[in-house]
């Protein structure tokens, strides 16, 4: 899976659908076009969650959180984007992959 990297991409993940977990929160945005295109996949992680080890180590579960449970089940042009949450530091991963299963 590709990863966003362009803010552009970023901004326009935020006009789809969007999911609220207590440990992160999951948008999710169709695009539009006849041509498939291989789903990607953005991470967010601010400087609310602490200092960079913190943003790294949140980043780090986050993915492998997607390796996990959204690799196999993501769709063509679609953009992902998951944004850390504080709690993402200190909540039990099968309860995250938990919370992704039942989003998507």
């Amino acid at each position: 899976m590709e990863t966003i990297k362009k803010r552009d991409e970023f901004i326009a993940s935020s006009q789809g659908d969007k999911f609220v977990t207590p440990s992160f929160i999951f948008l999710k945005h169709k695009l539009n076009g006849s041509i498939k295109n291989d789903p990607k996949i953005g991470y967010t992680a601010s400087k609310k969650i602490g200092g960079a080890v913190m943003r790294n180590r949140a980043k780090r579960r986050m993915r492998f959180l997607v390796k996990e449970v959204l690799f196999d089940s993501a769709k063509p042009n679609t953009n992902y984007v998951i944004i850390a949450r504080r709690k993402i530091l200190e909540y039990p991963f099968s309860q995250m992959a938990n919370d992704l299963k039942k989003i998507i």
